[in-house]
């Protein structure tokens, strides 16, 4: 984070934040986040309005323009009273905030200082502005800011910290700090295993803190990674190096320093360099040659010995090494046969190759249980023995493979002072242990491939059965198995299973019920299990009510060291902050499932930014595939995010993201009535300014969109109307169209169409909008007309009736009405109905006219027949009797 300057400190070199004195700034959307971004690296200057577009956009959308123009006066108003800072200028804008306010641009200008005294020969100096550079990073820079201009200076910002590093430590070699450099290096050059300067910078500094023999180890491991990732040897610079070491010829860094400078505390060459046999062979105890490539020196009889000596090592390992590291299976495990069976089979020794499977799937799924079950049940088939790890691959730290290595080879029989230094020399070595011999590996909660790869055995009769959450996670060879949450029966039984049979026998149908408030999740079946062991007088009845009330939901699913929520607390915390965010957003939807168009609106992001997020929780085990471009959460996944929610994000950017949300479907419908109907009457009564949304290409396609997001437009509406009563005008328009125009399909639907109805009448009576509480009301009336109740229909009617002749609203005081004429006609009041059906063909005004309330009935009529659902006969009836009672009247009003 940036040093406060004039009150302000922005933070890039991780997260993006920002701070005006003891003010913490709202930086907004990532879009937001994506313009203050571009303008703050703009050191100052204009950055045109079309800069800012490409920033953001590969392919801007139509509304690009206006877009950034939103951004830029929400980050106006989060300057707060300097809002002035941020210009409008002829074409473009300019921030004026000073570089020592930005802690990527101070360090930009550190490492320049750094090299300008380095250059200078003042080593001392420049390895203090170096120092004082890297310590502005922390984390991933621009950390979940989208666009194209993010994506550069994420990466150029990635590769200066690389280059400062490597001077940083450069410096520190010419002072003499080489056991600093030597160790720091390890890291730097597992992260960056290509860059050679990296090898030569740790060659040097292991040789002058006097360690030769691990300085040609490093050389040796260098072009072992060099051919295998490149096919090529080394560059000249390193084999020099490396023949320099070797024949005593490298220089001591003291040799360049500038004149003045204190010297080193490196040593001279004759005094470090080991000489003999001994010397030798431990300089290459780590690879299985030094300088196998043509044209390199090979210190004088000391290759031939040295591989003599290595292939005695391994072949002195005692072959009765039988690890049996399997933890225990578990005893209540039941379930799942027929996954089971086709692991064994697909685990069973072969001649041919290394039997390998995965088993992906959610945390809390039975992964590991499963697979313990399935290694115990093999370990016949491999009487050499069976190995196991943890590898911690959903969390923030995956265990190291190198150091898996080191216990495997222990375990195999190695003695530890012979177990190689580098990864590579390790994995070798394990493949040469595991070779003709049968062994099964169990590589438990794996991260990706990288980190299982040097622990599968290399020759065929060995097998490795891995976990994982990541659903990416397959080597070449392998078979993927998804472990699925248990249906209703098999969790059942997995629940009886751990909380004895009687329980269940008991009462079977609330059994039911714990098992779908558990979402069938083992790990919450098995706690469920613990939590009735533990208290057998409390009983499934009273575990029941905890979990129904939805905010303990979580908080009920622990038991001892269990928990549900930590378990998928440490793949959240593993998250990238936009994909973070993108989960906890997209749990706002009580929805069995959502699409990634719906995602995109919520999140404020282009779709194939979404798409990508999305399918990074998918592979991270937090989200699952529903279709080709559909997603869903696992209940208590959604539980889980929802509470993040809840805990990391203001209220009003979640109410914000929402109200966006019910926009676009409120908009989505107005394109529904477009691909029937040229509804222009319904577009003047129900929408008030022109929206975008998906378009459809004919009324089957609009149908079959609003069909299929039918249980998404009820719980988005449904909470809206719960929670944010500004937005309640946007949920009634779109109701008015849904229930006008018969898009629900049989009874269920319309209970659902109902109860959000219920809400909205609420939410109106509490507003303070008297024109929604007749509107609310009449949709009401015309869904109880549909269902047959004619009693709660005439209710609504009547108070819709009165509260629209009191606001004069003449849609609906002639939907009304006209409804409430036919309602009459049906209870054998004729008189009553006369007289409302008069009353509505006086506010009526003429068809043609395209304000006027027939016009609007004539649309609606157009748009019902178009949209209708075939199997919504009941709703085609009603409408049907409407019209038919109309005609009636109308005659019998014309005799009166």
């Amino acid at each position: 984070m940036a040093t406060a300057v004039e009150g302000y400190e922005f933070g890039l070199l991780g997260p993006l934040s920002g701070r005006h004195g003891e003010r913490v700034l709202d930086l907004g959307s990532p879009l937001q986040r994506a313009v203050l971004v571009r303008l703050l690296l703009g050191e100052g200057r204009q950055c045109g309005l079309d800069h800012l577009i490409d920033a953001l956009w590969e392919e801007p959308p139509g509304n690009a323009v206006r877009s950034v123009q939103t951004y830029v006066y929400r980050i106006r108003l989060s300057l707060g009273e300097e809002r002035s800072r941020l210009e409008t200028t002829q074409g473009g804008y300019q921030l004026a905030i000073p570089e020592q306010a930005v802690d990527a641009l101070r360090f930009e200008r550190l490492v320049r200082d750094g090299e300008e005294l380095r250059a200078a020969r003042q080593t001392g100096p420049a390895l203090r502005a170096f120092d004082t550079a890297l310590e502005l990073w922390s984390g991933e820079p621009l950390s979940g800011v989208p666009g194209p201009y993010a994506r550069r200076h994420r990466r150029r910002f990635v590769d200066l910290r690389l280059n400062a590093q490597v001077a940083r430590l450069s410096c520190a070699g010419e002072l003499g700090e080489h056991a600093r450099v030597a160790t720091e290096l390890t890291s730097l050059i597992a992260d960056h295993p290509l860059r050679e300067d990296l090898y030569a910078l740790r060659m040097r500094a292991l040789y002058h803190a006097g360690r030769t023999a691990e300085a040609l180890a490093v050389y040796a491991a260098a072009r072992e990674t060099m051919v295998a990732e490149l096919g090529m040897d080394p560059g000249p610079e390193l084999r020099e190096l490396q023949s320099r070491i070797l024949t005593g010829a490298e220089p001591d860094p003291a040799e360049s320093r500038p004149a003045g400078q204190l010297a080193g505390a490196a040593p001279s060459l004759g005094a470090t360099v080991p000489t003999g046999p001994t010397a030798s062979a431990a300089a290459v105890s780590d690879s299985a040659t030094l300088s196998g490539g043509a044209g390199q020196p090979v210190a004088s009889g000391a290759a031939p010995e040295t591989d003599r000596s290595a292939t005695t090592r391994i072949e002195e390992v005692p072959s009765a090494a039988r690890p049996q590291q399997l933890p225990p299976a578990p005893g209540d495990f039941v379930g799942r046969e027929r996954l089971r069976e086709r692991l064994r089979l697909a685990l069973r020794p072969s001649g041919e190759a290394v039997a390998l499977a995965v088993l992906s799937g959610i945390g809390g799924v039975g992964k590991t249980a499963l697979a313990l079950r399935v290694a115990h049940g093999l370990r016949g088939d491999y009487p050499d023995g069976q190995l196991y790890v943890d590898l911690r691959g959903d969390g923030g730290q995956p265990t190291d493979p190198a150091d898996v290595l080191v216990d495997f080879l222990l375990a195999l029989g190695m003695p530890a002072a012979e177990i190689p230094a580098t990864p590579t020399a390790r994995a070798g070595a394990y493949r040469t242990l595991t070779a003709d011999r049968r062994i099964l590996v169990l590589l438990d909660n794996a991260y990706d491939t990288a980190q299982v790869t040097p622990l599968l055995p290399g020759t065929p009769g060995n097998s490795a059965l891995i976990t994982t959450r990541h659903r990416s996670l397959v080597p070449p060879g392998a078979t993927r198995f998804e472990v699925p949450v248990p249906d209703q029966q098999e969790a059942v039984a997995m629940l009886g299973r751990f909380t004895g049979a009687a329980e269940i026998a008991a009462d079977p149908e609330l059994a039911l019920e714990l098992v779908s408030a558990c979402g069938q999740l083992p790990l919450a079946l098995r706690i469920i299990g613990a939590r009735t062991a533990a208290r057998p007088g409390r009983g499934l009845g009273a575990q029941l009510l905890r979990l129904r009330a939805e905010e303990h939901q979580l908080d009920e699913l622990r038991a001892g060291g269990m928990s549900v929520e930590a378990t998928f607390q440490v793949g959240y915390r593993a998250l990238a902050p936009d994909r973070a965010r993108a989960m906890r957003l997209c749990a706002l939807l009580d929805a069995a499932d959502f699409p990634v168009a719906v995602a995109a609106v919520l999140l404020d992001q282009p779709e194939q930014e979404t798409e990508e997020q999305l399918e990074q929780l998918l592979e991270a085990g937090l989200l699952e595939p529903h279709s080709a471009d559909r997603y869903r959460f696992h209940d208590l996944v959604r539980a889980f995010a929802a509470r993040r929610a809840d805990r990391e994000d203001p209220v009003a950017e979640r109410e914000v993201a929402l109200v966006r949300l019910t926009t676009f479907l409120q908009a989505t419908l107005f394109q529904a009535m477009n691909a029937t109907e040229k509804a222009g009457s319904l577009a003047i009564h129900l929408f008030s300014v022109p929206l975008t949304g998906l378009r459809f290409a004919d009324a089957e396609e609009a149908r079959g969109w609003l069909l299929a997001e039918h249980t998404l437009l009820v719980s988005v509406f449904s909470r809206v109307l719960r929670d944010i009563p500004d937005a309640v005008r946007s949920v009634v328009a779109a109701l008015s169209v849904i229930a006008s125009s018969g898009l629900f399909a049989g009874p269920a639907h319309q209970r659902e169409l109902e109860r959000v109805t219920d809400h909205a009448v609420t939410a109106a009576d509490l507003g303070e909008d008297p024109a929604l509480r007749a509107q609310t009301r009449h949709i009401r009336a015309w869904l109880a007309f549909i269902r047959g109740d004619m009693t709660a229909a005439e209710t609504d009617l009547r108070e819709a009736i009165r509260r629209a002749r009191a606001v004069d609203d003449r849609v609906t005081l002639f939907m009304s009405t006209r409804l409430l004429s036919v309602v009459l006609a049906d209870q054998g009041r004729p008189a009553e109905a006369v007289g409302f059906f008069a009353e509505s063909e006086a506010v009526a005004g003429a068809e043609d006219d395209p304000n006027s309330p027939a016009h609007f009935l004539q649309e609606v009529a157009r748009l019902f027949t178009a949209l209708s659902s075939d199997r919504a006969e009941v709703n085609i009836a009603a409408a049907q009797h409407v019209y038919e009672v109309s005609d009636r009247l109308r005659r019998e009003a014309a005799q009166r």
